[in-house]
C-alpha cells in the first residue's frame, strides 16, 4: 500500500485536563501517558477535543471544549468499515 498523507497533532502528554482558554476551532490531544510510554489500552487512551465556544477574558469565562468520538477503529491489518449510514441528520434546535 502506498504511504498516505496525514496529520499529527502533537499530543499534550501526561495532561488530562483541558486549558481555560480556548478559541472556536482550536482542537487538543491529551494523552495521560508520558512521551514514550507504551499503550496497552485496546484502542487508545487519547482523546481529541475540540473548542466549541471561546474564553471570554473579561468575564473570566472559560473556553468549552468537546471531545470527538468516532464511530469505528481499525488497523493496517483489516480493511476499512463502510461509515455508517444511519447517522441522523443535524437540525438547529
Amino acid at each position: 500500500m502506498a504511504p498516505a498523507d496525514r496529520i499529527n497533532i502533537s499530543p499534550n502528554f501526561k495532561q488530562q485536563g483541558l486549558p481555560c482558554d480556548g478559541q472556536v476551532g482550536d482542537l487538543i490531544v491529551l494523552s495521560p501517558l508520558d512521551r514514550d510510554e507504551f499503550d496497552d489500552s485496546p484502542k487508545g487512551k487519547a482523546s481529541l477535543w475540540l473548542c466549541t465556544k471561546s474564553a471570554w477574558e473579561p468575564e473570566n469565562i472559560p473556553a468549552v471544549w468537546s471531545r470527538v468520538q468516532f464511530d469505528g477503529f481499525a488497523t493496517c491489518e483489516f480493511p476499512v468499515p463502510e461509515p455508517p449510514q444511519d447517522i441522523p441528520n443535524l437540525s438547529l434546535g
